[in-house]
């Protein structure tokens, strides 16, 4: 007879085989929530992109924008009551389009394929937005799309512009 060492070492080796395998739910769970925070980064910091109280303009006839991934995107508000535009890039507001040639050429400088979308209030001045062209062409980005409704409807991708490399 063997020792009752062996017999326990016997009875811990042994497998159901009986039964099927079972499904361990806990780590679907992690991985699933691991998923789910990802996914609320990524959109999160794409939300704060945009300032919501930018009113898009209308354009009937705007063509959505299918390259995405390079922008660099510019917030334009206008303030009636002033009559003042502020500009906003990465969520610091800026008073005027040249105080932000530094932070375009530096990200110029880091993605050659970079452009510029502008999301600017449809109540913005004309000046304003060609000063934005101008401090655009003096940072190297000669690509400059807008951002708009199309047709009032609904809000979409941004709209290549016909002003590419504005001076």
């Amino acid at each position: 007879m063997s020792s009752p060492v062996v017999q326990r070492q016997r009875k811990r080796k042994r497998i159901d085989t009986d039964g099927d395998p079972e499904f361990q739910v806990a780590p679907m769970v992690d991985v699933l929530l691991v998923l789910m925070l990802f996914f609320m980064a990524i959109t999160s910091t794409e939300v704060l992109k945009k300032v919501k109280n930018v009113q898009l303009a209308d354009a009937n006839h705007a063509k959505p924008d299918t390259h995405t991934h390079d922008q660099i995107l510019v917030n334009v508000e206008w303030n009636g009551v002033k009559e003042i535009a502020t500009f906003s890039l990465d969520g610091i507001d800026y008073s005027s389009p040249s105080q932000m040639q530094g932070v375009l050429a530096a990200r110029r400088n880091e993605n050659p394929a970079s452009y510029v979308v502008i999301r600017a209030d449809k109540s913005v001045e004309y000046s304003e937005i060609s000063d934005l062209m101008t401090t655009c062409a003096n940072a190297g980005i000669s690509t400059v799309s807008f951002a708009v409704l199309i047709g009032g409807q609904r809000p979409t991708q941004p709209v290549p512009s016909d002003e590419s490399g504005a001076n």
